[in-house]
């Protein structure tokens, strides 16, 4: 059996759960062509995230672990616009107190990209794709 991939798959729906904290895009494999492979691409522990660009026609292209502090500085303007509503959490009080924060969580940054629409990244715990059997309606 061959790993799962998101690459070139099709955003199906994504949940996001607030209260566990988790945040998971469904995906079916590209093209019009059956049988679909499903993937899920699930985020836990999430602390912050930030989507955007879904125009319902979404195509992943990948993920990407990158360092949270290098997250943080090239999202600093997303940061600092948010802390004035106590976005993503009460100690977003500065940029560096966000990597403060972040690094003493162990938290990873994981950038989305994209091929067309949605993109964006999550801060959390862990991310894993798993295969999902079945159909799904797509």
């Amino acid at each position: 059996m061959t790993e799962p991939s998101i690459h070139d798959n099709r955003v199906v729906s994504y949940e996001v759960e607030c209260e566990r904290r988790r945040i998971v895009p469904h995906t079916r494999s590209g093209g019009e062509r059956e049988p679909f492979e499903f993937t899920d691409l699930i985020f836990e522990g999430v602390l912050a995230y930030h989507l955007e660009h879904d125009n319902f026609g979404n195509i992943l292209f990948g993920v990407e672990e990158l360092p949270v502090a290098q997250l943080v500085s090239h999202g600093q303007r997303v940061f600092e616009a948010g802390s004035k509503w106590g976005w993503p959490g009460p100690w977003n009080t500065s940029p560096e107190a966000s990597i403060d924060y972040l690094v003493s969580k162990r938290a990873r940054a994981f950038e989305i990209s994209s091929s067309y629409g949605l993109a964006g990244w999550v801060i959390a715990d862990g991310c894993r794709l798993k295969a999902v059997s079945g159909a799904r309606a797509v």
